[in-house]
Parts: structure tokens; C-alpha cells; sequence
């Protein structure tokens, strides 16, 4: 049997398990504080360009913790199983 790889698909199921898992993380950190525990915050602060006609700022910043990543690591076994 063929396996569904659409790469779009995988993107959408990371995105979406990384941000319910931070929401629970947020949602359950008081009762459950284990999830809420990891590196904290990463990502790009302040890239600018500026090409003299055109400028702009970009910045990417995740909060990773323990309940996003079990989201993640959901996301890839969902995405198998399809």
C-alpha cells in the first residue's frame, strides 16, 4: 500500500501539535508543572534588511517546553499512521 506524503500536510500537523501542546503547557503548567519545563525561548530576534527602497524587521521566537514537543512527536506518529 502506498504511504500519503504530502510535505504540506506534515508542516500543518507539526505547526498544529507544537501550538496544542504549548496550550496545554500554558493551560496545565500550575497543575502539572513538569510540561512546562524546557529550554524557554529560541528563535531569530530583530533580522532587518534594508535595501533602500524597501525594509523590513523579522522576528521568530518559539517557547519550547516538554509539552510542545510531545506534541511534535504526536504530530510524526499521526502523520505515519495516515
Amino acid at each position: 500500500m502506498k504511504k500519503y506524503s504530502n510535505p504540506w500536510l506534515l508542516l500543518l500537523l507539526l505547526v498544529t501539535g507544537f501550538v496544542l501542546g504549548s496550550v496545554l503547557a500554558i493551560l496545565l503548567g500550575d497543575f502539572i508543572p513538569i510540561l512546562s519545563y524546557g529550554p524557554g525561548t529560541l528563535g531569530i530576534e530583530d533580522f532587518e534588511v534594508n535595501l533602500g527602497f524597501i525594509f523590513f524587521s523579522i522576528t521568530f521566537l518559539a517557547n519550547i517546553n516538554l509539552a510542545g514537543i510531545i506534541g511534535l512527536v504526536l504530530a510524526i506518529i499521526i502523520f505515519n499512521k495516515l
